[in-house]
C-alpha cells in the first residue's frame, strides 16, 4: 500500500485538533509561569529568598525546569509546533483565497441559479440586449463588478474580502515572531539613583538586569540623572500623584530630555522606557580618622519594609570589620502647626553597631551629630531620597502594536468586507416576444445580513424590466 508521507505530514501540521492541544498546553505552562517564580524575571535576592523559604518545592521545580519555563526546551518546542501549525494552515488558506480572488469568471446557468437560496425569475418583453443592459445597470449601481458572456452575467462585490481570514492568520504569525524577537532582544533592569546622582546606561550600573540572548549588551550609555525626588508630588493641575522622580537624560554633556516619572506616567527615550519603582531615604555617614581625614563614607540606602515611613538598612561599616543597622525617618518639631501646607521636617537616625555579633553602640543621631567608634569618629552629615527606576528596552513593542493593528483590520475585513456574487441568465421563453431572467445571489458568510441587499437588487431589476 502506497503511503504519501508528505501528505500525512501536511495533514498533521494543518490539524485543528493539534492547534487546540498546543494552545491549551501553552495556557497551562503560562499559568504555571505566573504561579512559580521565574529565575530570569525577578531579582536574584527575591528568588534566593523564595528558594530558602520553600526548599522542597524549589528543588522539585528546578529539576523539572519549571523555574525557567519560558526558556525551557518543552515550552519552546510547543511554541515552535504552534507556529508551524499556524504556518501550514495559513499557507493553505492563503492559496485557496488567492485562487478564489483571482478565479476565472464563473458564468452559471439557470440550473445552478435555481439551487441558490436567494433566487428569482423575472419575465420581460424586452429584447435580450436591453435586458442585459438593464441587469448590468442595476448591478453596477449597487457596487458590483459586472461581466457578461452572451446571455450570461456574473457580478461580484468585495472580492478582496476572501483574504480576511488568511490575513488574520498572517497577523498571528507576525505577532509570534514579534514576541520571540522581543523576548530574545529585550533588556530590563532596576537602576538605583540618589538625588543628584548621575549614572551611565551601562550593564554595571543596574542593581538587577535581565538581558535577552540577542541584546548583546547593546547599551546606549547615555547618562541618567535624578535631579529631584518628591515623596508626595502634586502636578500642575493640583492633583496628588504620590512618589515621583525628576529624571534628566544627558548625552555628550547636553541635557536631551527631562520628565517627572510617577505612577501611570513613564518617560521614554530612544526606545528606553523609565518607570518609577520603590524609593527610600539615604543618610550620608562618614567615618573619619583621628586626624580628621576621611576613612570611608557613603550614602546608605535604607528601605521602608513595612510601609511605616521608617527606613531600615544593614551594612558593613567601611573596612573596619564592624557591622551596623539603622532606622531613619523624617520628623517634624512639636511646635509646627499641622494645618500648614508645608511642615519643616528633620531627619532622625537610630544606629546600632556590632563587633562580631556583640553590640558596641546603640544611640540616636540628628543631622551633623557625631559618635566615637574606637579611635574613629562617625558622623551623620546629609540625607537624600533614592529611587529605583525600572528601565525597559524592547524594540518589539512597535511591531506588536503594528501586528494588533493589522489583526484588527483583518477582523474588520472578515466581518464587513464579505464577498458576494450574483449570477444571471437571460433565456427565451416559448411564448414569442418574452424573456425569462433567472437571477440568484450568495454571500460567503453572514447570509442573513445580506438578504435585504439581494432582495433590493431583485426588486430594482424587476422594476427596470
Amino acid at each position: 500500500m502506497d503511503i504519501d508521507i508528505g501528505k500525512q505530514i501536511t495533514t498533521f501540521f494543518k490539524s485543528r485538533k493539534l492547534a487546540i492541544i498546543l494552545i491549551v498546553l501553552i495556557i497551562l505552562f503560562s499559568i504555571l509561569g505566573t504561579y512559580i517564580p521565574q529565575e530570569s524575571q525577578i531579582k536574584p535576592e527575591v528568588f534566593n529568598t523564595w528558594e530558602k523559604t520553600h526548599p522542597g518545592e524549589a528543588q522539585i521545580y528546578d529539576f523539572l525546569g519549571f523555574t525557567h519555563i519560558y526558556s525551557s526546551f518543552v515550552f519552546i518546542s510547543i511554541a515552535a509546533l504552534l507556529f508551524i501549525n499556524t504556518l501550514f494552515c495559513t499557507t493553505g488558506m492563503f492559496s485557496n483565497s488567492m485562487r478564489r480572488s483571482g478565479a476565472v469568471l464563473q458564468f452559471q446557468k439557470k440550473a445552478f441559479i435555481a439551487s441558490l437560496e436567494k433566487n428569482t425569475v423575472i419575465k420581460t418583453e424586452k429584447n435580450e440586449m436591453d435586458a442585459i443592459s438593464s441587469a448590468r445597470s442595476v448591478l453596477l449601481s449597487n457596487g458590483y463588478r459586472v461581466s457578461n458572456n452572451n446571455n450570461l452575467i456574473f457580478a461580484e462585490k468585495n472580492r478582496i474580502g476572501v483574504l480576511g481570514t488568511p490575513f488574520f492568520h498572517v497577523c498571528v504569525l507576525f505577532l509570534m515572531l514579534a514576541a520571540v524577537y522581543g523576548s530574545t532582544g529585550r533588556m530590563e533592569g532596576d537602576m538605583r539613583l540618589i538625588e543628584g546622582q548621575t549614572l551611565s546606561e551601562d550593564h554595571g550600573n543596574y542593581i538587577f538586569i535581565n538581558e535577552g540572548p540577542f541584546f548583546h549588551e547593546n547599551h546606549q550609555k547615555f547618562d541618567i540623572s535624578l535631579e529631584k525626588f518628591y515623596a508626595d508630588y502634586t502636578d500642575e493641575t493640583g492633583l496628588l500623584r504620590g512618589p515621583a522622580g525628576k529624571l534628566a537624560i544627558i548625552e555628550n554633556g547636553e541635557k536631551k530630555k527631562t520628565d517627572i516619572v510617577y505612577s501611570n506616567h513613564q518617560m521614554s527615550y530612544k526606545g528606553y522606557t523609565f518607570l518609577g519603582n520603590v524609593y527610600g531615604l539615604a543618610p550620608l555617614l562618614i567615618l573619619r580618622n583621628p586626624d580628621g581625614s576621611v576613612y570611608s563614607g557613603s550614602y546608605i540606602t535604607a528601605t521602608d519594609q513595612d510601609e511605616s515611613k521608617r527606613y531600615v538598612s544593614y551594612f558593613d561599616l567601611g573596612n573596619t570589620g564592624l557591622e551596623a543597622g539603622l532606622i531613619v525617618y523624617m520628623t517634624a518639631p512639636l511646635t509646627s502647626q499641622i494645618t500648614e501646607s508645608e511642615v519643616l521636617q528633620e531627619p532622625i537616625l537610630f544606629l546600632k553597631i556590632f563587633q562580631k555579633g556583640t553590640e558596641i553602640y546603640n544611640g540616636t543621631m540628628h543631622l551633623n551629630d557625631t559618635v566615637q567608634i574606637g579611635d574613629k569618629t562617625l558622623g551623620f552629615y546629609d540625607i537624600k531620597y533614592w529611587s529605583n527606576f525600572y528601565v525597559v528596552k524592547d524594540d518589539s513593542v512597535t511591531l506588536i502594536l503594528l501586528g494588533f493593528g493589522l489583526m484588527t483590520l483583518s477582523i474588520f475585513s472578515s466581518f464587513f468586507i464579505v464577498p458576494r456574487r450574483i449570477w444571471v441568465e437571460i433565456s427565451d421563453n416559448e411564448k414569442k416576444g418574452m424573456r425569462e431572467i433567472y437571477i440568484g445571489g450568495k454571500s460567503d458568510k453572514f447570509k442573513l445580513l445580506h438578504e435585504d441587499e439581494f432582495s433590493r437588487i431583485f426588486t430594482d431589476l424587476e422594476n427596470e424590466l
